[in-house]
Formats: C-alpha cells, sequence, structure tokens
C-alpha cells in the first residue's frame, strides 16, 4: 500500500491516470490474447473484424456520449476508464490502419502505444515540469529558429 502513494495522481488528474491505466491493460491483454489466441477473431461474411474496429467504435461512443451533455463526476470517470480500453484497441493496431495491410507485428504499434503512454505519463505525472519549463524551453526554441 506504500508503494501505491508515489503513483497516485494529483487532484483532479485522475481521468487522464485512468486513461492511461485501462489504455495499458488493454494494449497488453491485447497483445497477450492475440499471441496465445491467434484464431479468436470475429469473421462476419468472411471478412475478419480487426480489435481496431471495436476501438473505434468505443471511442466514438464514449465521445459522443461525452460532448453531448453535461455529465457528472462519476459518470466522467467510469468513461475514462471505457476510453482508455478503446484507445489501446484502436492503437494496438496502429500500423494495420496506417499501412492498411496485414502488419499486426509491424514496430509502428509499439511506437504508437509508448507514444500515447508517454504523453498521459506527462498530462498525470509532470505538469508542474512542463508549467516551468515549458515556457523556457519555448523561449529558447524561439532564439534557435528565428
Amino acid at each position: 500500500m506504500e508503494l501505491w502513494k508515489y503513483f497516485r495522481p494529483k487532484t483532479g488528474k485522475e481521468i487522464p491516470f485512468l486513461i492511461l491505466i485501462s489504455f495499458l491493460a488493454t494494449f497488453g491483454l491485447s497483445r497477450f490474447v492475440t499471441l496465445n489466441f491467434p484464431n479468436l477473431f470475429l469473421t462476419v461474411r468472411h471478412i475478419h473484424v480487426h480489435h481496431f474496429a471495436y476501438g473505434f467504435l468505443i471511442l466514438a461512443f464514449v465521445g459522443y456520449f461525452l460532448l453531448t451533455q453535461p455529465r457528472p463526476r462519476k459518470t466522467r470517470l467510469k468513461m475514462s476508464l471505457l476510453f482508455g480500453i478503446g484507445l489501446g484497441l484502436a492503437f494496438d493496431e496502429f500500423a494495420m490502419w496506417i499501412q492498411l495491410e496485414d502488419a499486426y507485428y509491424n514496430r509502428g504499434s509499439y511506437d504508437a502505444v509508448i507514444f500515447i503512454a508517454l504523453l498521459l505519463l506527462n498530462i498525470v505525472y509532470f505538469e508542474d515540469f512542463w508549467k516551468k519549463w515549458g515556457y523556457r524551453l519555448g523561449k529558447l526554441a524561439k532564439r534557435i529558429f528565428t
């Protein structure tokens, strides 16, 4: 229980934290299932439905649901878990929907997942760093490139 205090997000960062956790868990579970049960998939009229399609549907549902009406905080917390699941399913097959070919084990999917995870980690844990250093790095970049 002591370890949890180091990973607990700051107040106000619970939603991105839940997205991060559900995203990483979904990606891990998805890779486990596809590696150990490669013939476990839905076929509709002789067409293999890849799980990124489920991810896109979940992302569309959550986005529509959250954008159409104001939602209480408890509902938004629950939807953040669902959003992370959709994100994990969609980006697990990132290389497939970018290259439009059966490139499931392509490194591009891993790169995309690492990028998303690092982005979410920065949102959850490093806001103070970016507030302090982001301005300074921006000034430095402006001096270098102008």
